[in-house]
Parts: C-alpha cells; structure tokens; sequence
C-alpha cells in the first residue's frame, strides 16, 4: 500500500455491465449525475514550478525547518500535520520520517491539472540509496492552488516497479471464470489495451496488478460507456467474477471510474 502523509480520497462515476458472458447481451448503464471532470495534461512550464515547490520543501525538511516547510503545504495538509505535532518529540519525529521519504532523484512519469478543482497531480520514480542498496518508489506529489498560490498537498510513497507483482494479459472465455465466486477491488488503472474481442484494463491496487476484462470498446458505446474514460492514472472501482485459477485476473460486471486528483 502506498505510505500516505496524510490520506488521500478519489471521487466518482460510473459503468455496470454483465461481463463477457454477455458480449451481445445487456449491458446495463449507471445514469450518469454529472460530467466527470478529468485532469487534463500539465504544460511544462507550471511542471517545473510545482516541481521547484517540492524541492524547496525537501530542502527545508532536510535542514530541519519544519515551520518553513510547513507553510509550504495545503491548508488541508497542514491542519493535519499540526494535530499530529504538539510536542517538541512530535516535530522531531515527523522531521525522520520526512526526511526518509525525500529522494535523490525523480523521474517523472505523470503530470495532471484540474483546472475546475485547482488541484494538481505529478508521479514519478522517486530514488533513494539505503544500506542495502538503492530502492526505487513510486511518489505521488499532489499541489493545491490556494488564492492564487500553489501549495504543496499530500505526498504518497507507492512500490516501485521491481516490487509490483504483474498479471497475465492473456484473454480467456468465460468459461474459466467462476460466476458463483464475485469479487470487489479498487485501484489505479495502469495500462488499457482495446482488442477486437474484449478491452483490458490493468489495475494496481497495492503492489499487485489485476486484469480486468470487459466488452470491446464497440459494446461499450453502444450502451453508453465512451471508452476513452478508461485512462492510465485514473482510479477505477470494480465488481465482477474470479478466474478459476488465477487470483489476478476477473471479468467485469460493474467498473467505476474515478477521475484522478
């Protein structure tokens, strides 16, 4: 699971069908309330920007300005923080552990804005040397635009790619699925891939991938899912049937789609 400081939350929207049993059959729709509003791509520019917030964060964390650093982060974050630091032992503990999570070095792998929530969101590979060599994670940076200014939101350590436990992509009939054996998980969708006969979205929840199958991207329109909501790096909430035997893979009853912050 991802190290949080402090926790984060993903909203809503959604799809439900009957999985590929059901190919041509019914595929049943969850009225959509409102229109998601998805992050749309960050420009470089405000990418170096949010990136040189960070990394005045990290020097102050590293040079024990905690009050500095602190004035950096969110309104949100920060009430968090400060109830979590009422002794002088509080701040110095928060300061290791703080210290543990800034890296060496960042390759960056996302960068999202939500210009309707002002909020802003960049992933990347975060490398750090320890004792037993160098480890590479995945962080989660998130920024908030307050009165104008950005601030620095909630930081989240996530495994990195060495640690991440794959799933097989390989389609199968529904017949080596269970369908007295329902399943739930949630997680971020890490890669899609549009095949003549079925759609796969790879899921991370944790350090583990799930395959999740559902209908081809013809089906899903034609019942009123646009399968370009199905993206990398949104948050996807799923109920569907077990593989037989492979705990990693599942057909699809009910996905809801989450977009990212």
């Amino acid at each position: 699971m991802r190290r949080l400081l402090p926790a984060r939350a993903f909203a809503a929207r959604a799809f439900a069908a009957l999985g590929l049993a059901a190919l041509a059959a019914v595929v049943l729709m969850a009225a959509f309330a409102v229109d998601p509003a998805w992050g749309r791509p960050m420009d470089g520019a405000l990418q170096q920007q949010l990136q040189a917030l960070y990394s005045r964060y990290n020097q102050d964390i590293t040079a024990g300005h905690l009050d500095a650093a602190l004035a950096l982060r969110s309104t949100a974050a920060r009430a968090a923080l400060e109830q979590q630091l009422k002794t002088p032992k509080d701040r110095q503990d928060y300061l290791a552990d703080a210290r543990e999570m800034v890296p060496e070095r960042l390759e960056l792998r996302h960068a999202s804005i939500d210009d309707a929530t002002e909020k802003a969101l960049l992933i990347a590979w975060a490398d750090k040397a320890t004792a037993s060599g160098e480890v590479r994670s995945e962080l989660d940076i998130g920024f908030v635009r307050e009165d104008g200014t950005w601030k620095l939101g909630d930081l989240a350590m996530g495994p990195g790619p060495a640690d991440i436990k794959h799933c097989n992509p390989g389609y199968e009939p529904i017949d080596a699925y269970d369908t007295s054996h329902p399943v739930s998980l949630a997680g971020r969708i890490e890669r899609v891939d549009s095949q003549p006969d079925h759609t796969l979205v790879v899921v991370l929840a944790g350090n583990t991938e799930t395959c999740a199958f559902l209908p081809n991207s013809a089906t899903l329109q034609q019942h009123g899912l646009d399968p370009a909501i199905l993206q990398p790096y949104r948050v996807a909430e799923i109920t569907g049937v077990a593989h037989r035997g492979d705990p990693q893979k599942v057909t699809v009853n009910n996905i809801t789609v989450h977009a990212e912050e």
